[in-house]
């Protein structure tokens, strides 16, 4: 049954003979209906104190929820900026530190490239030094094989001329026609006067045509030999140096060494060519 006045205060209980004076009975139940009536408004207002409590507690709630979001929120930025002032200082540090490197780097390539043009420079001068001492060389050694050759030429010239003979007797010329008187032969002496003649011309030969087992000519026979080895040994020194010029030639212009020495093999007679090749390869390379 619900608890309100018209409930409590209605009119329809069934009328009896005995039994409780009506009267009597309506107004206990109109004192009841106002006890009830208090009873809901007391528990109204209880009610609405407690929902004002409790809002006042939700906004007391919610204000520190938002005093610590905003406090948090503050040490975040205060965080974040810290963070990003210290990544900027990292960055800067970074490339300052980059730059130093570069700059290093590049002042060491650049001492580098200056001391590898330096040294290109002095290998240019050594070069151009080593070619005007070959072209030195290579006049010295056309000056001197012109100088064998005029050698050779008067050593073939003396080799090749004939030894002097006397003239015959007869083909002596007659004494020229002078001033002096004719000498009249004595006719009881021509056969002294023949003899005479004919000795004469016999030591003549005798003195220009040395004999060939006397003492001249056995002086003779060691300088013809050595005129004969100085032409021989000649030739040879000349073919060495032919031969070293063509081998630096070669070991300049980056041939290698097998092939140097098949070419040296095959055009040239040295006596040393492996030494020859090493002192080549030896200065090209130096």
């Amino acid at each position: 049954m619900a608890l309100d006045r018209q409930s409590i205060e209605k009119k329809d209980f069934p009328i009896g003979r005995r039994g409780y004076d009506p009267e009597a009975v309506d107004t206990h139940l109109r004192d009841v209906a106002d006890e009830v009536d208090g009873l809901k408004r007391s528990a109204r207002q209880r009610t609405e104190t407690v929902a004002s409590t409790a809002s006042e507690q939700v906004r007391a709630v919610i204000a520190a929820a938002e005093a610590s979001a905003g406090e948090i929120t503050r040490q975040a930025e205060d965080e974040a900026r810290e963070i990003r002032d210290d990544a900027s200082a990292e960055a800067k540090r970074t490339r300052e530190d980059a730059n130093t490197h570069a700059h290093d780097y590049v002042g060491r390539v650049a001492e580098a490239t200056s001391a590898l043009l330096q040294r290109v420079d002095a290998m240019q001068g050594e070069l151009n030094t080593l070619l005007d001492t070959l072209r030195t060389g290579a006049h010295r050694v056309h000056a001197d094989l012109q100088l064998l050759e005029g050698n050779l030429g008067e050593l073939a010239s003396v080799a090749g001329r004939p030894r002097f003979e006397p003239e015959p007797a007869d083909a002596v010329p007659p004494p020229a026609l002078g001033d002096e008187p004719l000498a009249v032969e004595d006719p009881d002496a021509p056969h002294a006067s023949a003899n005479g003649h004919a000795d004469d011309a016999l030591a003549e030969r005798d003195r220009l045509v040395p004999d060939p087992d006397g003492p001249a000519a056995a002086a003779a026979a060691p300088a013809s030999e050595a005129l004969s080895a100085s032409a021989a040994s000649a030739p040879a020194d000349a073919g060495d140096e032919s031969a070293r010029l063509v081998a630096l030639d070669m070991a300049l212009s980056g041939t290698p060494r097998e092939e140097t020495d098949r070419y040296l093999a095959e055009n040239f007679d040295v006596a040393d060519r492996a030494a020859l090749l090493d002192e080549v390869y030896a200065t090209v390379e130096g």
